[in-house]
């Protein structure tokens, strides 16, 4: 990631000459904006947040259930033979286990949630992407920056296209 935005800055500083000449056309786009103005997003953030609480009450049905085995075995723990109480303790430890895999399955990093969240968002950003590529084309800009992507320091607000993508991917969305 900081490889990128200091390419791009390297880039930016790079055809700067160029743009003074008038031979290049920077633009930039607000892309959190575009995100939280484009329909489609909404769209999949409700279905996210549907599949969240889905997936959120399963995991509590673990809990509970740890919760409630734990508390039993607590209250019965002083009258258990030693045998029942390793018994006990080791089923515990298996449902904790199971607990802990299941959140990390649905809730990690690369989890159920993060691959739906993922498989969502994709056509909608291969929506932007063509959109942001369509007014880039029709407005001969040279180059378009993310201002959201942090390595824009200072534009003129006539060179914001992000009216111009919200617009363009709702004409595509007709």
């Amino acid at each position: 990631m900081r490889i990128s935005k200091y390419l791009l800055v390297l880039a930016v500083l790079l055809s700067l000459p160029m743009a003074a000449s008038g031979q290049q056309k920077m633009g930039y786009i607000d892309s959190n904006r575009i995100l939280q103005e484009y329909e489609d997003v909404r769209d999949a953030q409700a279905k996210l947040e549907k599949e969240t609480r889905r997936l959120q009450a399963e995991y509590n049905v673990y809990v509970t259930r740890l919760d409630s085995m734990q508390r039993e075995f607590d209250k019965q723990r002083l009258l258990l033979s030693n045998d029942m109480v390793r018994t006990k303790e080791v089923e515990i430890q298996t449902l904790l286990q199971s607990t802990q895999l299941y959140q990390q399955q649905v809730f990690g990093q690369e989890g159920e949630l993060y691959r739906f969240q993922a498989q969502l968002m994709a056509p909608i950003l291969d929506k932007i992407d063509s959109a942001v590529k369509q007014v880039g084309a029709e407005k001969s800009y040279d180059f378009i920056i993310d201002a959201a992507g942090g390595a824009l320091v200072y534009a003129l607000p006539a060179h914001d296209l992000t009216v111009d993508v919200i617009a363009q991917l709702r004409r595509n969305s007709k």
